[in-house]
């Protein structure tokens, strides 16, 4: 994992682009293994009313994924250079607000009503689309160089005034699609 917890409170989170990119390899792993063989009964269950689907974990991971990869698309032209091994961190405001989407934290954050799709019944395309947006994280993480990581702005798709570092989108995105697999995981009882 690219972060690590130091005595109780301390935080330090740093990464590479080759470090994230097997981060997000692994996670069309897990992906993969999580929903192989799957009913769809399974897959739409909740474990309580209350609760997340697997189906509705997948379903809010790819809108927010949308709204982040549409936020970059286009707003970087450093080409690559240099190595793929330097370390990056996030400022440190932002740390903190990765791991209070991640899949450690305690905290429940409300969601906003476009990310809920508790009434939805769901397919197995959702497995597909978030597959297919983990390769799309990738490719830009194959194009993009350490600069970018750092200069690059990412309007938050869903509080219009906060931007956050490109190399922080990853980290939110990476984290975020942590804590709701291990939801989903949960949600069939695996």
């Amino acid at each position: 994992m690219i972060y690590q917890l130091v005595g109780k409170k301390e935080f330090i989170l740093e990464t590479t682009i080759n470090k994230l990119k097997q981060e997000f390899n692994d996670i069309i792993s897990l992906t993969k293994e999580l929903f192989v063989n799957k009913s769809a009964e399974t897959f739409n269950k909740k474990p309580n009313p209350e609760s997340w689907s697997a189906a509705e974990c997948l379903a809010h991971l790819n809108y927010s994924a949308i709204g982040y990869l549409n936020n970059v698309i286009g707003s970087f032209s450093h080409k690559y250079e240099g190595n793929r091994n330097q370390p990056y961190k996030p400022r440190l405001l932002v740390s903190k607000f990765i791991k209070s989407v991640g899949p450690d934290s305690k905290i429940r954050a409300k969601t906003s009503s476009k990310a809920d799709f508790s009434l939805s019944i769901l397919d197995f395309k959702l497995v597909d689309e978030f597959i297919g947006f983990q390769n799309k994280f990738i490719e830009l993480l194959n194009r993009i160089s350490l600069q970018d990581m750092k200069k690059v702005k990412v309007r938050s798709p869903f509080i219009n005034i906060i931007k956050f570092q490109l190399g922080e989108m990853f980290l939110i995105n990476l984290f975020h699609q942590l804590r709701h697999l291990n939801q989903a995981k949960k949600a069939m009882g695996q």
